[in-house]
C-alpha cells in the first residue's frame, strides 16, 4: 500500500506543480477529486485485504474456528475493523476536521491563510499517511513552519508569512518513506492502535 500511497502523492506533487506552472485556475476542484479518489481507493483495497484475510483464516485449521459457523462473525469484523480500517478511519477524520477547520479560519481571516488548493493539499497528506503517521506529519509540519520561518525571519531581519503550498504533499512523502524508521519508535507503538 505504502506504494500506492506514494504514488498518488506524486501525481499530485506533479499536478501542483504543473498546474501552478500554467496558471491553471481550477486546480483546487482537482484535488479535491483526487482525495475522494484516495479515499474510494484506500477503502476498496482494506475491504480486498478484509476478504484476502477471511480467505486464509477459512483454510486453516485452527483459525477456521474463529469464523462462522464456529463462531459469530464479529470477531472477524472487529479484527480487520482494527487491523485494517481503524488507521485510515482515524487519519480521514483528522482530514477532514483539518479541511472543515481550516476552511472556517481562512473564511473568518479572509483567505489570509491558506489558498483554496491548500485545504485539499492538506486533506489528502494528513489521510495518506494514515494513523499515527498524520500525527507525526503534522508535528513535522509545524517544526518545518517554524524553522522556515525562523530561518527567514534571522536572514531578511523582518516578519514575513510563509505559505506551505507546496510543502504538504513533499512531506506526506518525506513521512511515508520514513515509516519503516518511525515504526520503531515508542511513542509510534504508543499511538497505534
Amino acid at each position: 500500500m505504502t506504494f500506492l500511497f506514494l504514488g498518488i502523492l506524486v501525481i499530485a506533487l506533479g499536478a501542483q506543480i504543473f498546474l501552478r506552472l500554467f496558471g491553471y485556475m481550477r486546480i483546487a476542484n482537482i484535488f479535491k477529486y483526487i482525495f475522494y479518489f484516495s479515499i474510494a481507493a484506500i477503502f476498496s483495497l482494506l475491504v480486498y485485504y478484509s476478504y484476502q484475510q477471511y480467505v486464509v483464516w477459512q483454510s486453516v485449521e485452527p483459525s477456521k474456528f474463529l469464523l462462522p459457523p464456529y463462531q459469530a462473525i464479529d470477531y472477524f469484523v472487529k479484527y480487520v475493523g482494527a487491523r485494517f480500517f481503524a488507521p485510515y478511519l482515524i487519519s480521514l477524520i483528522a482530514a477532514i476536521l483539518f479541511l472543515f477547520e481550516a476552511k472556517r479560519l481562512n473564511k473568518k481571516y479572509e483567505e489570509r491563510f491558506f489558498e483554496p488548493e491548500e485545504l485539499w493539499l492538506g486533506a489528502l497528506a494528513l489521510f495518506l499517511v494514515g494513523w499515527p503517521g498524520a500525527f507525526f506529519y503534522f508535528i513535522g509540519l509545524i517544526v518545518f513552519y517554524f524553522l522556515l520561518s525562523t530561518f527567514y525571519f534571522l536572514l531578511r531581519g523582518k516578519e514575513h508569512r510563509l505559505s506551505l503550498y507546496y510543502l504538504w504533499l513533499l512531506l506526506a512523502i518525506i513521512v511515508i518513506i520514513m515509516n519503516k524508521w518511525l515504526i520503531e519508535l515508542n511513542l509510534w507503538r504508543l499511538l497505534k492502535i
